[in-house]
């Protein structure tokens, strides 16, 4: 992901009527003396040359992923020491990141960002009373950038509790606390600029943005609310300056509670399985298929022994998943993150106009196929035409569904080839060609919107998607 930074030519300032005492910002002196007592500096040695990086924010390494380097302007936000000072210095035996946490348990767990501690060979914990412990990690989760430290205090630690990040609206204030440039116990406000921003970062992308002043040192810090709750944990700034721009991102809690639990108690995050295959709602499918809305992830394929098997099918339409919205399929990727697996979770889906409900037992994903020992499928035979479609079908039907010999016209320009299967013809199973030149044929300008999935190899079924064609378009 790209950002673009547009300097202004001139300053504006605006009259505006004075505001009233209820549109203040809220006093915050009491929330910041109730929280600070479980906010705590990390500081993590590791030895120089270490190839695990992440832990040195003056990585220039960070590739935006389009093959530009971004790292001028997005940052992780733990703090290493600039050693270039002087003209003959030794070379340094260890690096010294910089960066903050919280206690989310009074046993001694402590929540930071993994690129804090990735590659360390020692942690310590600072308390704001001058307090310091030796840490271990009890555990990583380099995908969501989180780790889990845990320290023996041989007593109870004062700690913070998460709240609902899904409840937070942009506009909302929030209060930053961490270790900012080695500065233990700062204390910075803001409001929830942005929610679901994706940064490029992680494999979970779903940043809740703020404008609360956030610099090198705050990484793993918490970001609460007015109510004292976690809502989010500070990771990145976006900060084409090196310091803080007012652009600051945070990993939910929604992500970050589950995480922080697992690996408090297990070493480990395992992320579970729904075994769908899923795509967006477009407005042709949308009334193809007479759906209410185009939100919601469109089910293409269930995988069989799944924990949807069953329950779902495709066609289905995945409305809210364990109580968390779902707009798209990448809303149902991130919220099936959060879950950890052998957990139930409540679906709501609409299957032919119809809203319902079940509930799933999410599972372990299963190992890769084998594609060296599955059974080979047929060469497809006697082809069929659909010639105002551009589609030339096989007549011998394989595992899934109709083979598709030819793609022109209007199926190439609605990104068929040749090869792929048609399983489905608007919402309804197809056995052979004969049976999608009936429900193809006489459809007018109707879109006929096809259940496509990629060329059978090794009996896997890649890619199912919905396509909307038109004869003669």
């Amino acid at each position: 992901m790209k950002f673009l930074a547009y300097p202004f030519s001139a300053l504006f300032l605006l009259a505006a009527p004075v505001a009233r005492a209820g549109e203040l910002p809220p006093p915050m002196a009491e929330l910041a003396a109730k929280v600070s007592p479980a906010v705590v500096s990390i500081a993590s040695m590791a030895p120089a040359g270490n190839d695990s990086s992440q832990n040195d924010d003056d990585n220039d390494g960070n590739d935006d992923g389009d093959g530009n380097d971004a790292a001028s302007a997005f940052h992780p936000t733990a703090d290493t020491p600039d050693d270039t000072a002087g003209t003959i210095v030794p070379p340094p035996k260890t690096i010294e990141s910089l960066g903050s946490g919280f206690v989310f348990d009074p046993a001694g767990y402590i929540l930071t960002n993994n690129h804090v501690v990735n590659g360390a060979s020692s942690v310590t914990v600072t308390f704001p009373d001058g307090t310091v412990y030796p840490a271990i990690i009890a555990g990583r989760d380099p995908d969501a950038d989180l780790a889990v430290l845990k320290i023996k205090a041989g007593h109870p630690l004062p700690f913070v509790p998460f709240g609902a990040s899904a409840k937070m609206r942009v506009g909302d204030w929030v209060l930053a606390v961490g270790n900012p440039f080695g500065m233990p116990g700062t204390n910075t406000a803001g409001i929830v600029s942005a929610l679901n921003r994706r940064i490029g970062d992680t494999k979970f992308d779903d940043f809740i943005q703020t404008d609360a002043a956030i610099n090198k040192g705050n990484s793993g810090g918490p970001l609460f609310n007015m109510q004292g709750q976690v809502i989010g944990v500070n990771s990145a700034i976006y900060a084409p300056s090196g310091t803080s721009d007012g652009i600051g991102f945070a990993i939910p809690s929604a992500m970050a509670e589950p995480v922080a639990e697992a690996l408090a108690h297990g070493g480990k995050m395992t992320r579970g399985w729904l075994g769908v295959a899923t795509e967006e709602v477009t407005s042709n499918i949308q009334a193809a298929l007479k759906l209410p809305s185009a939100s919601g992830a469109l089910v293409g394929a269930v995988s069989p022994d799944s924990p949807a098997d069953g329950k779902l099918q495709p066609g289905d339409v995945i409305t809210d998943l364990g109580g968390a919205r779902i707009d798209n399929p990448r809303a149902l990727y991130i919220r099936t993150a959060e879950f950890q697996a052998g957990q139930s979770v409540a679906v709501d889906y609409v299957r032919d106009g119809v809203k319902m409900h079940t509930s799933l037992t999410i599972a372990v994903p299963p190992p890769p196929l084998d594609e060296t020992v599955m059974p080979k499928v047929e060469a497809p035979s006697g082809p069929v035409s659909l010639p105002a479609y551009g589609l030339g079908l096989a007549g011998k039907p394989v595992a899934n569904g109709v083979s598709i010999t030819s793609a022109k016209g209007p199926a190439a320009k609605a990104g068929i080839v040749a090869g792929d299967v048609i399983e489905q013809v608007n919402g309804k199973p197809v056995g052979d060609a004969q049976d999608v030149r009936k429900l193809m044929t006489g459809l007018g300008q109707d879109p006929a919107v096809l259940l496509i999935s990629g060329p059978v190899k090794g009996g896997g079924n890649p890619g199912p998607r919905w396509v909307a064609v038109v004869a003669g378009k």
